[in-house]
C-alpha cells in the first residue's frame, strides 16, 4: 500500500484578522406635474437620457422612458453630486450638490428647460399680481364706503389708505417668493387633497382654499390633541427605554455566564459542551456580530464543523454588511474566512467565489495598491492551484508580490509569505529546484524581519522539509523538521497545534524511510496533542487516525489499520455527513485493508459502502463509480464466484469504455477480467 494516498504540504495563504447589504435607492428625473385651467394633474414626463452623477460612484444612464433610475446605497446618506440632461436645468438649483438619507421612497429630481421655467415663473407671478391687485381693490373700495357713511373719521380714512398702500410695497418680496415656490412645485408629488389647495392659493381662490383646509377639522385643537399623543408616546418610550436598559443589563449579564461556561469546559476540552454554551450566547442577539463570529471561530478551530461554523460565519456577514455596509473591514474579513472555510473542505469554487467578493470589495474602497489586494490575491492563487489551473496561481501570486514589493520593497514579511505561496505552485508543478528557491528566499527575509527563532520560519522550515520529501532526501526533511520542531515548542510548549504538526510531518518522514516504529511514536504524539487541545471529534485527530492507519497497514498490522480507519470514519461521518465523498474513500482504504487482511466479506462491505456514496454523489455512470464496481467484481473472483464478479465488472466495463475509451489500461484490465471469467465458465460447460 503506498503512503502517497494524501501528502501534506503546509500553504501558508495570508488572511487578514479585521473585522447593510448594499441597498438601492430608487429615483426619477423628470419635468414638473402642472394642472389644467379647470383644475386637473397634467402629469410631468420622465426624462430618458439624463445622466446622475453620485460621489464616490459611476454616473447612472437614465435610459428608461419614464425617467427611473437607481444606484447601491452602503451608508445611511449617500451624496449626489448632479444631474444633467442636454437642454434642462434643475427646478431647485439646490438639489445637486446635497447629501441625503437613504430611503425606501423614491427620489425625484425635477428638471425643465431654462425657456419653459422662466415662463412658469412668470406665469405664476402674474397670477400672484392680479390676485393681490383685485385684494387692493376691494380693500380700497371697503375703505371708501366706510368713509362716505362717516364710520371713520378724515384722519382714520388717511391712515387706513396709507396702511393700505405700504402693505403693498412690502408685498414685493412675498410675490417674488410665491412666484418662486409656485413655479417650482411639482404637482405630481402631491395627493389629490393639497392639489386642489396648492391649485386654490396659486388662482387666488382663498375663500375656497381656506373652506378645503377646515373641511379636515380644527386644526388648533388637533394640533393640540397632536401634541396630548405626542406626549404620550414619549412616556411610553421612556418606559420602554427602561425596560429595554434592564433587558440589556440582564442580557449582558446572560452572555458573561455563557461564556465563562463556555470556557469552563473549554479548560476541560469538552468541547462540544463548551461550544453549545457559544452558541447560546450567540442566540440572545443574532444581531451581535461579535458572539456570532466567536461561535464560528471555536467551531472551526476546536470541533471542526464545517456546517455550524459555515452557519455562523454567514450570520456574521449578513448583520456586518447591514450594520456596517460592503466596505466595513468586517466584511472583507468575513468573505476570506468563508472562502477560506470552503477552501480547507476542497469546495474551491464557492471558496473563489468568497475571495472574488473579498477582492472586489476591498479594491472598491482602497484602489489596486493596497496591502490587503496581497490577501486577496494569495487566497486565489491557493484556490486556482487547488483547481489544477498553475498558470492562473502564479500569476494571482505574482500579483501579491508586485504589491508587496511596490509598497515595502524586498526585504517585508509579506513578500516572504508570497514567495512561500509561489514555492507550493512550483511544488505542484514538481518543479522541486524553483521550490526550494522560493523557500530559500522566504526564510532569508523572515529571519532579517524576525531574527532566527521565529514561528513564521519554522512554518517555512516545514515547507522545506516538505519539498525534500518529494526529492526522497528524508535526512534533510528530517533536518529541517527537526528545526522548525524545536522553535515551535521554544515558542509554544508541547500542548500547540503547530507543535503537533510537526511532529505530524516528522511521522511522514519517518514513515517514507520505512521507520514505522518512529513514525508512530510521532504520530501518536501529534494525536494526544490534538485530542487534549480538541477532543476526539477534530478534523485533524482524523487525520492522525488515517496516517496511523497506514503505517500499521504498511507493518502488516490490519486490525489496528481498520481500527484507527474505523475512527476516522466515525469522526468524519459527524463533521461531513454520512454521504460525504471523503467517507467514501475511507471506506474504499478500509476494503483494500481487508483484501490485505483475506477478509473478503469485510472488503465487499466496504467497498459496497463506498459505491453507495459515490453514486449518492456522482451518479451511476460517473468513472469515480467505475472503480468500486471493479473491485467488488475482483473480491468476487476472489472469493470464486464468477456469477457476481461477471456481474460488477460488465457494470464497470461501459463506465470506463465512455470515459477513458476502449484503449485505455483500465478499460482494458477490466476486459480481460471478463474474457477470464468467460474462459472459465465456457470450460466448466
Amino acid at each position: 500500500m503506498s503512503l502517497i494516498k494524501r501528502f501534506l504540504f503546509i500553504v501558508i495563504i495570508l488572511l487578514v484578522s479585521l473585522f447593510a447589504t448594499a441597498q438601492t435607492q430608487q429615483g426619477f428625473v423628470k419635468t414638473k406635474g402642472r394642472m389644467d385651467a379647470k383644475g386637473n394633474l397634467i402629469p410631468g414626463q420622465g426624462l430618458k437620457g439624463a445622466t446622475v452623477s453620485v460621489q464616490g460612484r459611476s454616473t447612472v444612464l437614465v435610459n428608461k422612458d419614464d425617467g427611473a433610475f437607481s444606484f447601491p446605497v452602503t451608508d445611511a446618506q449617500f451624496r449626489l453630486d448632479s444631474v444633467k440632461k442636454n437642454g434642462y436645468r434643475l427646478v431647485d438649483m439646490e438639489a445637486c450638490p446635497r447629501s441625503y438619507k437613504y430611503s425606501s421612497n423614491p427620489l425625484y429630481i425635477v428638471m425643465e428647460t431654462p425657456d419653459q421655467q422662466q415662463q412658469d415663473q412668470l406665469t405664476a407671478e402674474r397670477k400672484i399680481r392680479r390676485n393681490l391687485q383685485k385684494q387692493l381693490q376691494e380693500r380700497e373700495d371697503e375703505i371708501e364706503e366706510l368713509k362716505a357713511q362717516q364710520k371713520i373719521s378724515d384722519e382714520q380714512y388717511r391712515q387706513a389708505l396709507q396702511k393700505l398702500y405700504d402693505d403693498q410695497e412690502s408685498n414685493e418680496q412675498l410675490i417674488k417668493d410665491m412666484a418662486k415656490r409656485y413655479s417650482e412645485l411639482d404637482y405630481d408629488q402631491l395627493d389629490e387633497f393639497y392639489r386642489q389647495v396648492s391649485y386654490c392659493i396659486e388662482n387666488g381662490e382663498l375663500v375656497k382654499a381656506d373652506s378645503l383646509l377646515k373641511s379636515k377639522g380644527d386644526v388648533t385643537q388637533q394640533v393640540e390633541e397632536q401634541l396630548r399623543k405626542s406626549q404620550a408616546i414619549k412616556e411610553q418610550e421612556e418606559q420602554l427605554n427602561q425596560a429595554k436598559a434592564v433587558q440589556a443589563a440582564e442580557q449582558d449579564e446572560l452572555a458573561k455566564r455563557c461564556y465563562s461556561f463556555h470556557e469552563t469546559f473549554k479548560a476541560q476540552h469538552l468541547n462540544d459542551t463548551a461550544g453549545y454554551y457559544l452558541e447560546l450566547r450567540a442566540s440572545l442577539d443574532t444581531t451581535n456580530v461579535d458572539w456570532q463570529h466567536d461561535a464560528g471561530l471555536f467551531f472551526r478551530v476546536y470541533l471542526g464543523n464545517f456546517q455550524k461554523t459555515l452557519f455562523y460565519f454567514q450570520r456574521t456577514l449578513r448583520q456586518a454588511l447591514q450594520q456596517y455596509g460592503e466596505d466595513h473591514p468586517l466584511v472583507f474579513s468575513c468573505y476570506n474566512s468563508i472562502g477560506n472555510l470552503y477552501y480547507v473542505n476542497h469546495d474551491y469554487v464557492h471558496a473563489k467565489v468568497y475571495f472574488e467578493k473579498a477582492l472586489a470589495a476591498r479594491k472598491h474602497l482602497v484602489g489596486e495598491n493596497h496591502e490587503d489586494l496581497v490577501t486577496c490575491y494569495n487566497n486565489l492563487g491557493g484556490v486556482c492551484a487547488a483547481q489544477g489551473d498553475l498558470k492562473q496561481a502564479i500569476d494571482y501570486h505574482n500579483n501579491a508580490l508586485k504589491i508587496c514589493k511596490s509598497l515595502y520593497g524586498e526585504k517585508h514579511r509579506l513578500v516572504a509569505t508570497t514567495y512561500n505561496n509561489l514555492s507550493t505552485i512550483y511544488y505542484k508543478q514538481k518543479d522541486f529546484a524553483k521550490a526550494l528557491e522560493y523557500l530559500n528566499k522566504a526564510v532569508e527575509i523572515q529571519q532579517s524581519v524576525y531574527g532566527q527563532r521565529h514561528v513564521l520560519i519554522a512554518y517555512t522550515y516545514n515547507n522545506i522539509s516538505a519539498v525534500y520529501s518529494k526529492l526522497k532526501d528524508y535526512d534533510k526533511a528530517m533536518e529541517y523538521n527537526e528545526m522548525a520542531l524545536d522553535i515551535l515548542k521554544g515558542a509554544f510548549g508541547e500542548n500547540h497545534p503547530d507543535v503537533a504538526l510537526s511532529y505530524f510531518n516528522m511521522g511522514t518522514d519517518y514513515a517514507n524511510r520505512e521507520n514505522y516504529p518512529q513514525a508512530m511514536e510521532c504520530y501518536q504524539k501529534a494525536l494526544a496533542i490534538r485530542q487534549s487541545l480538541f477532543g476526539e471529534k477534530h478534523a485533524d485527530v482524523a487525520l492522525c487516525h488515517d496516517r496511523m492507519g497506514i503505517v500499521y497497514d504498511l507493518m502488516g498490522d490490519y486490525d489496528q489499520a481498520l481500527e484507527h480507519y474505523g475512527k476516522e470514519v466515525a469522526i468524519k461521518k459527524q463533521l461531513l455527513g454520512e454521504k460525504h465523498p471523503d467517507v467514501g474513500m475511507l471506506y474504499y482504504d478500509m476494503g483494500d485493508v481487508c483484501i490485505e487482511k483475506g477478509d473478503y466479506q469485510g472488503a465487499l462491505t466496504h467497498y459496497q459502502s463506498t459505491l453507495d456514496i459515490r453514486i449518492a454523489n456522482y451518479g451511476e455512470d460517473s468513472p469515480k463509480v467505475a472503480s468500486p464496481y471493479y473491485d467488488i467484481g475482483l473480491t468476487y473472483m476472489r472469493m470464486k464466484d464468477n456469477d457476481k464478479a461477471l456481474e460488477y465488472f460488465n457494470k464497470a466495463l461501459p463506465i470506463q469504455e465512455k470515459a477513458y475509451g476502449a484503449e485505455d489500461e483500465r478499460t482494458v484490465k477490466t476486459r480481460t477480467k471478463i474474457s477470464e471469467i468467460q474462459d472459465k465458465m465456457n470450460k466448466t460447460e
